[in-house]
This record gives C-alpha cells, sequence and structure tokens, in this order.
C-alpha cells in the first residue's frame, strides 16, 4: 500500500478547521472501542497516544482566519451557502474501511534515512471512503479562494490538492486520526496486515463545521465558529 507522508507546515497559523464532526453515538463509541482495541494490542513501547473520542473529526480544510475580518468573512460564507451545502450532504453517509498512516517528515539530517512503510509513524487513521465529500469540499475551498480568505499558493501548505480525476480541491487524504505517535520505533507491520480490510461500516454525515482550535464547546468537541445540521 503506497503510504502519504505527512507534512506539518505552518501549523501555528492555522486557527480554525473546516471539519466534519464524529460525535454522536453509536459512531464515537465505535471509533473509541477500535481504538481501545488496538492500543492494548499493539501499544509495546508506550508511544502511543490515542485520540481524544470527543474530538473525532473528518478534517476538509484548515484555515488561518488571522484576523475579525476573515473570522467575519469565513462564517459568512457558511451562512450563504447553508442551503446548498445542505444539498451536497443530504442523506449521506461515508464508508470507513482499513487502516492508513502518516510517516514523520524526513529532514536534511536524515533525509537519506531507510525505513520500511510501517516505521517511524507521526500518525494512525482509519481510511474514509472520499466520494460524498469531494463535492461539498471543492464547494467550500472555491468559497474561500473567492473571498481571499487563502489563495492559491497557500494550498500545498494547507494539504490541499486539485485531484485530478474529478478536478476538485480537495483534502490529499481524508481521514480519522486514532493516534498520534512520538520517538516510535516499532514496526506496526502486524497492525496493519491485521487491519488492511477492516470493515468499520458506514457513519452518517450529522454536521458542517468550521472548527475553532485550542477551544471547546459543552460536549468536548471543538468550539464551532458556524456549524450547519445536515437534516
Amino acid at each position: 500500500m503506497k503510504q502519504r507522508r505527512f507534512v506539518q507546515k505552518n501549523q501555528a497559523t492555522f486557527t480554525h478547521f473546516v471539519s466534519v464532526p464524529l460525535i454522536l453515538q453509536p459512531t464515537q463509541g465505535k471509533l473509541q472501542k477500535l481504538m481501545d482495541d488496538i492500543h492494548k494490542k499493539y501499544n509495546f513501547d508506550q508511544s502511543m497516544n490515542p485520540n481524544n473520542p470527543f474530538l473525532f473529526h473528518i478534517t476538509i480544510s484548515m484555515l488561518g482566519l488571522s484576523n475579525q475580518e476573515k473570522i467575519n468573512k469565513a462564517r459568512q460564507i457558511f451562512i450563504d451557502n447553508e442551503q446548498t451545502i445542505k444539498n451536497y450532504l443530504k442523506n449521506s453517509s461515508i464508508k470507513l474501511k482499513g487502516l492508513g498512516c502518516f510517516q514523520n517528515r524526513l529532514n536534511q539530517q536524515n533525509k537519506y534515512y531507510k525505513r520500511g512503510p510501517y516505521e517511524d509513524l507521526n500518525i494512525i487513521y482509519l481510511n474514509v471512503d472520499e466520494t460524498p465529500l469531494l463535492p461539498v469540499s471543492d464547494f467550500i475551498i472555491r468559497q474561500f479562494l473567492q473571498a481571499e480568505i487563502f489563495d492559491s499558493d497557500d494550498l500545498k501548505s494547507m494539504n490541499l490538492i486539485m485531484d485530478q480525476q474529478s478536478k476538485m480541491f480537495r483534502a490529499e487524504k481524508f481521514h480519522i486520526t486514532l493516534f498520534r505517535l512520538k520517538d516510535c520505533k516499532i514496526n506496526f507491520q502486524q497492525l496493519f496486515d491485521e487491519y488492511k480490510d477492516y470493515q468499520f461500516g458506514d457513519v452518517p454525515i450529522q454536521y458542517f463545521d468550521i472548527s475553532t482550535r485550542w477551544q471547546y464547546d459543552k460536549d468536548k468537541f471543538y468550539q464551532p465558529l458556524a456549524r450547519i445540521v445536515i437534516d
């Protein structure tokens, strides 16, 4: 399986992100059980840090809303396009299947370091079928570009790409983070062999948010700057 490299760039400038929250039952409980089962079996060197189960989500796009003008613009885009976004996502569900991973970015000092595809990991995630997310992702990214909340030069640092087949803007990889790893020396080949065809099932899309980093609501999820409830 081809691995993608996780690029962490200019993270400090990102204040918000567009997300699909996965915070309602039974989805949240099933995700936590999967995470707990993997953690008990494979956390050999105590380097696997489980995600907070109250924060499960799929990121559509990071946002750097550095001033009140940009905050107001982003919120207004959601207000003005609420029905369009609902139409994209109404009666949609997302298929979750199999695990994936991001490796740590190689720097100048270790760029020739030889590693296998399941070594030196940064994140272990659950794969997300991108099909129902591509149209709404492309739509909202184009709205932000048009409003000059970010420009085309920012896309690479935001891990956004133009899908060559569909010609739609999208995240490089839609995923649900299960674990973050630090200084991990384990080869997780056995884990990925066991879970490569794992069938989590379909989950409904119930919310579409602009989420605020480092701020949390009464349900312990990221505080919404704007939220659309999908009927």
